[in-house]
């Protein structure tokens, strides 16, 4: 059993590995509570950008006494350390990244899902007549039309 669980392969005996947001947590000296292990366990690697509402409904069918509020302070935990991302995409909620990577984002203008889009993107500068002052430290683009699951 013991080269099973070298090997990756989890046991009966062995324990649960962190995920990425786990560790991230815990580089930041953040105690891993139960309500902070759900959030990440059901954020680590999901790719459809989901609103804290929709954590909030999956992680308290396991743990039902996990509040919205808790899920929220959490997320913007996760934020805060630079683990994930938070997008205001105009879909009517916050929805929250995974991959806190410089990407853009595909939108889906009819069903709301939300892609990650990978690519070099040519520098983009405000002309100095346009800032006002205004000190750029990113750009986010963010393509909005149809998923092809719509088209269909």
């Amino acid at each position: 059993m013991a080269t099973l669980a070298r090997a990756g392969v989890r046991t009966a005996a062995s324990p649960p590995q962190p995920n990425g947001l786990e560790v991230q947590l815990r580089r930041h000296h953040r105690r891993l509570t139960p309500q902070r292990a759900i959030v990440c366990r059901l954020l680590d690697g999901n790719r459809e950008h989901p609103s804290a509402e929709a954590i909030h409904r999956r992680a308290s069918a396991e743990m039902p006494t996990l509040s919205l509020r808790t899920v929220y302070a959490v997320l913007h935990e996760l934020v805060e350390i630079g683990a994930i991302r938070a997008l205001d995409l105009g879909t009517g909620s916050a929805r929250f990244c995974p991959n806190p990577s410089p990407h853009h984002h595909l939108v889906c203008g009819r069903c709301g899902r939300i892609r990650d889009v990978q690519f070099a993107a040519p520098p983009l500068d405000l002309p100095p007549d346009q800032r006002r002052g205004f000190w750029v430290t990113g750009v986010d683009l963010v393509f909005r039309g149809v998923c092809g699951e719509c088209r269909r």
